[in-house]
């Protein structure tokens, strides 16, 4: 008997798409859908980027040019034979360190840049720089006539230019001022410092340094690389700490460079341009371990969402054509699908150390990636509150609230998550503020005294257990604050759309494939509302989108298929125009059709119900003969019947993704 009704292809073309609530809702998971995707994509991407850009380890040059130093003193004398002349320093000047550690200082620089010129008494002129960070850096000129300026115009001559800083080593525990020293008395040994960008730098190995003890004046020769501001970051577990540190170098300036300087010095002999430049690096610990988990965990959330992919796409496409379609809300799906929210959660777990990491390249690159990173975080955090949630099952739940589970919307949880603690973060200016305070949350153990205000200048505690402040413990309060307000919208979102925050799932004992599943206690982000169901008489016909929700889906192989295709009349979701799919997942927005009298007339198809995993590896033939996924049961004439455990897809058999067919 030919079907009374016109076909879905025709009825297509004839039917516009209504506006409605529930259209536009199909629209949204839809998207939504995609957007959980492209985010896994983004932060395969942004891993890759920051890997060629030394996301685990990084080397950049800095320089403070002599036009942005900040004069300090002009009165030391300087000697080969005892260093600063006694009473020539002014008591700022000695204040810098205190009287016996400046003694030392003024005899091991008299030593470095007067060994040619012994009979001299050089001028000695103290400049400084200071940060944001509270750090600072003390500058010695040393010249043989007079004294030089700390900001001179154009070039002027001197014997040495020195930085003195401070530092933490194991022998000085309690930190020592540490003399970089570059003497033009001194032939140079040349050595290069090769940075993340591939630019090669050349410095001088014939840098002087020596550690100056604070307490008794006591000096040792440090080795010409030898580094301070050595600290650690423990973002995630001491497994893959974090360390950073500086070294100060004598810098071989580029000519292009030299002439975009307002003033410089040279050394009187050599005729060099003498800068003092600092290495930044930073390594993370057990790296190679951490790039092939996370690619790892990348890779596997994309394998397992390849399904929903498929699913996702077929969903569009019957939008776009405006065709029957099945679409689910993949987010809230995530409560059933345990492993890919351990995917997403894996994916997403070292974001707080991307953000210690792009902290302290804010300066460089950092800054183009600073507000990913925290979206990374907040989806991180939100999608552990999901799987707490999801863990919180297991709990018995007392008889009185069984079966009335507080309901939420996953979606609106996870997107105000990130609007809301992303947005405070930018608004607070977090990004620029977290990198100028770099160096203040860690303690330092030696100072240095200028004009009265103590700068911390390289000496921090040496224990790793004892690092830098990890920027997730900083913001942890608003990440806390923004969920709690997005948890709340959440559950208001579901209220404002369903007239209800407490859910009733007694109903689901009524339908043969929900009977099935364990349904949730506690707390849910699943639509298992009466409403979402088919109800006709005292039967209630589970609809595919609400079974994909679930975690299952339907396969037809193509023969069965073929076989569906004619039958004259049907009302199967799959194919006909007719279904009867009512309620808020309506795959139609038919003006006049009528519903059957029952959910779906006889056909011959037989669907058989899979994991939503193995759909990929169902219609994928060679993938089917390295692993048989396990059918879960068959749907044939809207009836549901469970298989055995041992019943598995048949591998020569092709098979196809099908929207499938209600069930009771």
């Amino acid at each position: 008997m030919p079907s009374a009704e016109p076909s879905s292809r025709k009825l297509s073309h004839r039917i516009k798409p209504a506006l409605t609530g529930a259209y536009l809702a199909k629209w949204f998971r839809v998207m939504s859908n995609f957007c959980a995707i492209l985010l896994i994509l983004a932060t395969a991407g942004l891993v890759l980027i920051l890997l060629k850009q030394g996301m685990f380890y990084s080397t950049n040059m800095s320089y403070y040019n002599q036009d942005q130093w900040i004069s300090y003193g002009q009165t030391c004398r300087l000697t080969y034979a005892s260093g600063f002349v006694p009473n020539s320093c002014s008591f700022a000047e000695v204040n810098v360190t205190g009287a016996v550690a400046w003694s030392s200082v003024g005899r091991q620089l008299g030593a470095d840049v007067l060994v040619s010129n012994q009979s001299v008494v050089a001028f000695v002129t103290t400049c400084y720089i200071t940060g944001i960070g509270r750090w600072g850096t003390l500058y010695l000129l040393v010249g043989d006539a007079e004294f030089p300026q700390c900001n001179p115009q154009g070039s002027q001559e001197v014997l040495g230019m020195t930085t003195l800083e401070t530092v933490g080593t194991p022998e000085y525990p309690d930190g020592a001022f540490l003399l970089s020293t570059c003497s033009d008395a001194i032939p140079s040994r040349p050595a290069s410092v090769v940075e993340t960008n591939g630019m090669v730098r050349g410095v001088s190995a014939s840098i002087s340094k020596v550690f100056v003890s604070a307490s008794d004046g006591r000096t040792e020769v440090a080795t010409w690389d030898q580094p301070n501001y050595i600290a650690t970051v423990n973002s995630l577990n001491r497994l893959y700490l974090m360390r950073v540190w500086v070294v100060a170098h004598c810098v071989d300036m580029l000519d292009a460079e030299i002439q975009a300087l307002l003033g410089y010095s040279i050394g009187k002999t050599s005729r060099k341009v003498l800068s003092i430049g600092w290495e930044n690096s930073h390594d993370v610990d057990n790296q190679a371990m951490l790039i092939v988990f996370q690619l790892f965990m990348c890779f596997a959330s994309l394998a397992l969402l390849s399904n929903d992919g498929l699913i996702t796409l077929e969903g569009l496409s019957g939008l776009l054509q405006n065709k029957p379609v099945l679409t689910y809300d993949m987010i809230a799906s995530l409560e059933r699908r345990k492993l890919l929210l351990l995917a997403f959660v894996g994916t997403f777990l070292f974001s707080p150390l991307y953000v210690d990491v792009l902290r302290y390249t804010y300066g460089i690159e950092g800054h183009h990636y600073w507000s990913m990173s925290f979206l990374m975080m907040a989806v991180m955090m939100a999608l552990s509150w999901m799987a707490i949630l999801t863990l919180v099952q297991a709990v018995p739940v007392p008889s009185p609230w069984r079966n009335r589970p507080l309901c939420y919307s996953a979606p609106v949880f996870i997107y105000c998550t990130v609007i809301l603690f992303v947005g405070v973060e930018l608004a607070k200016g977090r990004g620029p503020t977290q990198a100028a305070d770099f160096w203040t949350y860690i303690a330092p153990t030696l100072e240095l005294c200028i004009n009265g205000s103590m700068w911390t200048s390289g000496a921090y505690v040496i224990e790793s257990d004892v690092g830098i402040t990890p920027v997730i413990y900083i913001v942890l309060p608003d990440l806390v604050v923004c969920m709690v307000v997005a948890w709340v919208l959440s559950i208001l979102a579901h209220r404002l759309s369903w007239g209800r925050c407490l859910l009733n799932t007694a109903w689901t004992s009524q339908n043969a494939f929900l009977n099935e599943l364990t349904t949730p206690q506690w707390v849910t982000s699943l639509d298992l509302d009466e409403a979402n169901a088919i109800s006709i008489g005292n039967k209630r016909y589970c609809k595919p989108s609400l079974m994909v929700l679930l975690g299952y889906c339907t396969v037809l192989d193509k023969s069965g298929d073929k076989v569906a295709r004619d039958v004259a009349v049907s009302c199967s979701s799959r194919e006909s125009s007719s279904t009867v799919d009512v309620g808020r997942e309506s795959h139609l927005a038919a003006g006049n059709l009528k519903p059957a009298s029952k959910p779906c007339q006889e056909t011959h198809a037989q669907y058989m119900v899979v994991s939503i995993y193995d759909l990929v590896p169902t219609i994928t033939s060679w993938l089917r003969h390295l692993y048989q996924p396990k059918v879960v049961g068959t749907i044939h004439q809207n009836k549901f019947d469970l298989c055995k455990s041992t019943t598995r897809v048949s591998k020569p058999t092709l098979y196809q993704y099908s929207r499938g067919d209600c069930c009771g």
